[in-house]
């Protein structure tokens, strides 16, 4: 079956009930109706574990999963339209690196975005693009969040060798960087 064409070219309307043709509003989406920063964090890392367990995810609500999955799959092709873009990506809205990670203030009581970006990455977002697009191609991030669902979902187990820890690591700098960009 071909795939629809469709005036909502990062397919957000089926999760956020709204078209976002946007990149950076994809990413404010993301975190409006998905979950925040954190909720996401810990989904990313909770979903690999039960891949080779023949027991699904009980904890999360399977909406709030499908949900999450709808949403990073549009974060992926947001952030896949601004890789392939030759523009500069706005950072001058955002506070200093700084301002999240050299504070006196107890890392609990932080009012920051990230763990995983590096400082020369916060100043050129298209590196996080760079990485996490030449780890895997756009597709394959898709079918890796398909299974993550799938399997995290059923009693199935996983029959393959993943690396759940890339996995987890590279989509949750992503949302990251989508967060920190989501605010731009």
């Amino acid at each position: 079956m071909k795939n629809p064409t469709t005036n909502d070219p990062f397919h957000t309307e089926s999760w956020s009930q709204e078209c976002a043709p946007n990149p950076y509003r994809v990413f404010t989406l993301c975190f409006e109706n998905a979950g925040t920063i954190d909720q996401l964090r810990k989904m990313m890392l909770r979903l690999p574990l039960f891949m080779d367990q023949s027991r699904p995810v009980t904890k999360v609500c399977s909406y709030r999963i499908s949900c999450a999955v709808m949403a990073i799959s549009s974060v992926i092709d947001a952030a896949h339209q601004l890789y392939k873009e030759k523009e500069s990506i706005p950072m001058d809205k955002l506070p200093e690196y700084s301002y999240f990670f050299y504070t006196q203030t107890a890392p609990e009581y932080r009012s920051f975005a990230t763990y995983l970006i590096t400082e020369s990455e916060y100043s050129n977002m298209r590196n996080v693009f760079r990485k996490f697009f030449n780890y895997k191609s756009r597709e394959d991030w898709q079918s890796e969040l398909q299974g993550l669902l799938y399997y995290s979902l059923t009693d199935h187990s996983v029959e393959v060798e993943i690396n759940s820890f890339a996995i987890w690591f590279y989509l949750t700098k992503l949302l990251e960087a989508a967060y920190i960009l989501g605010r731009c």
